[in-house]
Order: structure tokens, then C-alpha cells, then sequence
């Protein structure tokens, strides 16, 4: 029978340190929220959402696993626990979870030895994680351009906004896209973007592209 598990960052705690997961738990991502008094105003005025274009943030959550393990000597439990200290404790890592393998979530890890007598062990793992669960595989759309305008809609099914990291190849495009509100364009030769100014948010978004190039758009879906 596996034994239920942790990844975090390449230590996996079944297979290199011989631990079983017993127990788990992911805080609540909660929304930030900034309410003003203003003189005369009805009630508070919500800010929350007044610097990021309408859209909630969010803060950290906690997270918390107990590994117990009964391999071994007291010594070479004690062993393990060191091994596990050193390679993880401290260090910002992604952690993919045992009832989600799609996804992985990432935070500053803290490993805690809570005994480890001459039967049985068990550590403690906390971190300070990043409100987001990721997805393991990036969005990868590809596209070949052409002297005739096209429009293709960029998906985001995730609830975080992101930016491509777009990819030209074989020749120079032209790209147009539009937030809803303006509509901007790049001229752009073989090379590597980041475009702050193309940013999707969740559902389909259009960018226009025409030329003599290769694109690749290559992003990562989050949800909460």
C-alpha cells in the first residue's frame, strides 16, 4: 500500500525520508478588505479592490502536516528528521498535496521534530503559503502568423490574473490587444516578452496577431 505523502520542493517524504502523512490542513484564502470613513459618505467607503482594477486580493494561508515513521532505529529516525531539516526548513518551496496532483502550492517551510522515541517518530512541517494553488502544467498556446489579421481568445480558467511569457520565433509579428479599455500594439522580432500590458484575467481575452512569425504564449492558471 502507498503511503500518503508530501512533495515539497524534489524531497519526496515517502520515498526519501520513509514518512507517512496522518494528517493535513490548508487555511482559508480570505480576501482582503480596506473600508475608510469618509465625512459625509453613507457608511464606509470599500477600497478593497480601488488599486487593483476591481479585482479581490487576497492574503497568505497557513498550512500544516504531521509525518509520523516507525522504520528504522531511534538513530536512524533521528537521521532522517536531520536530513529533512536541513533540505527543506526555511526554504520557499512548492508542495504538491496528496489529494490534488494537478496543482501545488507554495510557501516558506518550517520542519519541527515533535519526538521521536525508540519506536516511532513524528515531525511537524508549517508554512506561510501563498493564497494561490498553481497549476503544475503551464497554459502553452501556439500560433502561426500570417500576412491576414487573426484573433485568437486567450483563456484563463484560473481565478488569478497573469501575464504570457510570449515567444517569437522565425520572423517578426505584430500583436494587438485590448484590457476593455484601451487597445494597444507591439511590433515585435524573434525573442522573448514580458508585457505587463497583457494581462489576462479569468475567462477569454483577444489578441490579434498577424506577420511572418512563430508565437507561443506560455502562462500558468491559479485558483484559490
Amino acid at each position: 500500500m502507498q503511503k500518503r505523502k508530501l512533495i515539497i520542493g524534489t524531497y519526496d517524504t515517502a520515498i526519501e525520508g520513509l514518512w507517512t502523512l496522518t494528517a493535513w490542513s490548508l487555511g482559508r484564502a480570505v480576501a482582503q478588505e480596506n473600508y475608510v470613513d469618509v465625512p459625509g459618505h453613507s457608511g464606509p467607503l470599500d477600497l478593497s479592490t480601488a488599486l487593483t482594477d476591481g479585482e479581490p486580493y487576497y492574503g497568505s494561508r497557513e498550512f500544516e502536516a504531521i509525518l509520523e515513521s516507525s522504520e528504522g532505529t531511534r538513530l536512524e529516525r533521528e537521521e532522517r528528521i536531520n536530513v529533512m531539516i536541513n533540505k527543506l526548513d526555511g526554504w520557499r518551496l512548492n508542495i504538491i498535496l496528496p489529494d490534488d496532483p494537478m496543482h501545488y502550492i507554495t510557501g516558506r517551510i518550517r520542519v519541527e521534530k515533535l519526538y521521536n522515541d525508540p519506536a516511532h517518530a513524528s515531525v511537524q512541517i508549517t508554512a506561510t503559503c501563498d493564497p494561490w494553488r498553481y497549476n503544475i502544467a503551464e497554459t502553452v498556446v501556439g500560433l502561426i502568423a500570417t500576412s491576414v489579421e487573426q484573433t485568437v481568445g486567450l483563456i484563463n480558467n484560473g481565478r488569478l490574473s497573469v501575464v504570457p511569457r510570449i515567444t517569437v520565433t522565425g520572423g517578426d509579428v505584430s500583436l494587438k490587444f485590448s484590457n476593455g479599455k484601451v487597445t494597444q500594439s507591439w511590433a515585435l522580432s524573434s525573442g522573448e516578452y514580458i508585457i505587463g500590458d497583457i494581462y489576462l484575467k479569468n475567462g477569454s481575452a483577444p489578441l490579434t496577431y498577424s506577420g511572418t512569425g512563430q508565437i507561443t504564449l506560455t502562462y500558468r492558471e491559479a485558483v484559490l
